[in-house]
Parts: C-alpha cells; sequence; structure tokens
C-alpha cells in the first residue's frame, strides 16, 4: 500500500469511530469479491479516476459512513491501477494495528505525511484556515531553525516519544490551532526528526498547493449567474473533496462552454475542445 494512504488512514481514525469503518470496509471488500463487474469498473484504469470515484460515492451514499467513503475515494485516487479489494485488505491491517512509531526512511516518511495532511487539509472549513495552518507551520519552522536545543530535544531518539510529544504540545497547544498540532505530532510520530525545519517548511509548501485547490477558475465567454455558480462549486467540491470558491472569468476567447481550474484538475468543457478532439479523431481514422 501506498506510504500517503497510509499517512491519510493515519489521520482519519484520529477523527472517527475506526472500528466502524473497518466494518464498512468488510463490506465494501465482500461485495467487490461477489461482484465481478464492480469490482472491474472501480480498479480498471481505462476508466478516468473522476469517474470511478463518482461511481463509489453514488453506490455508497448513505449505506457507509461518510469518512469510509472519503478513504475509499482517496484510495482510488492514489492507486490508480490497484485492485481495490487487496488495498481494502491493507486498509483494515492498518487500521486495525497501529504502531506505536514509525522509523520509515526519509521518502516514505514524507509520502505519509503528505496523506495525513491530505486528510487534514480536507477537513478544513475556508481559505481563512488553510492559510492560519500555513502560517502556523511556517513560524514553527523558524522557530525550529533558531533554537537548536529545542530542535535538537524533539528529534533525540533517545528520549521516549510520548515525552517529546509532552514538550510539542506545551509548546504549541494553546499558541495554534488543532489541524497544526496534529501535524506536528504527526511528524515525530512518524518519525521525521532529522530535518524538523525541512520538514515543516515543506508543510507550509503543502499548505499553500492546498490554497490553490480551494479556488475554482471558470473562463466563460458568457455570464454565470449565482445559481450556476453555486451548483458548479457544490459539483466541483465532489470532486476534489473539499469546498471550493468559484471565480468566473469572461473570456471571448472560450468558443461555448466553459474551461473550469481547480488546482492541477483542468475540465475542458469548451467547443473548440470538442472540435479539436473530432478533428483528431478524422485524422487518425484517414
Amino acid at each position: 500500500m501506498r506510504q500517503v494512504l497510509s499517512g491519510y488512514a493515519a489521520a482519519l481514525a484520529e477523527s472517527t469511530d475506526v472500528a466502524g469503518v473497518v466494518r464498512d470496509l468488510e463490506t465494501v471488500a465482500g461485495a467487490l469479491v461477489r461482484y465481478e463487474d464492480l469490482r472491474s469498473t472501480l480498479t480498471d484504469p481505462g476508466i478516468p479516476v473522476t469517474m470511478r470515484r463518482t461511481v463509489l460515492r453514488e453506490l455508497l451514499e448513505a449505506k457507509a459512513r461518510a469518512e469510509t467513503v472519503d478513504l475509499l475515494s482517496f484510495a482510488i485516487r492514489v492507486e490508480r491501477a490497484g485492485d481495490l479489494a487487496i488495498v481494502i485488505g491493507q486498509l483494515i491491517a492498518d487500521l486495525s494495528q497501529r504502531p506505536e512509531q514509525d522509523l520509515a526512511g526519509r521518502s516514505a516518511g514524507r509520502e505519509r505525511l503528505r496523506g495525513y495532511a491530505e486528510r487534514i487539509f480536507q477537513e478544513l472549513g475556508g481559505r481563512g484556515e488553510v492559510d492560519a495552518v500555513e502560517d502556523d507551520v511556517f513560524r514553527f519552522a523558524r522557530i525550529l531553525d533558531e533554537q537548536p536545543a529545542l530542535r535538537a530535544a524533539l528529534a533525540d531518539p533517545q528520549l521516549p516519544l510520548e515525552m517529546r510529544l509532552g514538550v510539542l504540545d506545551d509548546l504549541l497547544s494553546d499558541k495554534v490551532g488543532a489541524p497544526t498540532l496534529h501535524l506536528a505530532r504527526y511528524v515525530l510520530q512518524s518519525g521525521q526528526q532529522r530535518d524538523l525545519v525541512g520538514t515543516f517548511e515543506w508543510l507550509a509548501t503543502l499548505a499553500a498547493e492546498e490554497r490553490g485547490r480551494r479556488l475554482a477558475e471558470v473562463r466563460s465567454a458568457v455570464e454565470i449567474d449565482e445559481g450556476e455558480r453555486a451548483r458548479l462549486a457544490l459539483a466541483l467540491g465532489r470532486l476534489v473533496d473539499r469546498p471550493v470558491e468559484v471565480r468566473v472569468v469572461n473570456d471571448p476567447s472560450v468558443v461555448g462552454g466553459a474551461l473550469v481550474t481547480v488546482g492541477d484538475l483542468i475540465i475542458d468543457g469548451t467547443v473548440r475542445m470538442r472540435l479539436e478532439r473530432l478533428r483528431d479523431a478524422l485524422a487518425s481514422s484517414s
């Protein structure tokens, strides 16, 4: 299982009924074993990831916990060509028996921390909360850089993890929000002590990227009214698993439809794109 998925599951486990999620996962795994068509649909790399995630959400709506749906949706996104039944089995094992501290290498640890941060960010509300996390982790990176004794204490593998977490709690609990504190604790729990300053600077970069995922730019040659904007925000929010703010840009060069950009997701629904695809299809068939 990819480290990023393990980190995501770790964050989810801190804020939900783990036993309930495990039961949901077991039910879904059983359905995948029984229904080959469902299993092939959800794991077929030829079907776009967004479509497979939409199918999953529609199937499990009102039948499983929202956290379970989020976890499986994320699994489909990161395990693009993996067997979902096998991935679910690994998730069940991971959620059922969590280690006290993970001593993974730097690369694997960073991926795990990325997945953990993804879930933390997903649970945030507006962009203001993301800004607060970015500011908090960046300031803490500067504190660690300026105080080598503190940095050494938090990174000392000879000190029990609980003691180092206690120091971290005393230092940050009344100065930062809960999301930042959770991130900081997981940095220690995931064994990322060798470069604490660099790790927290990297988390600030992830938070900056998250801000970009909260803003959807819609380019259209025609006006979009408030009702259409709200429906678009809801639909795009489901695609990227977080609330989004829609900014409409009137662009006369867009020929029909709209060009939508949300972070690294681009949806080109313009007439121009459809004409280009038709032209390419005709050229390849001749």
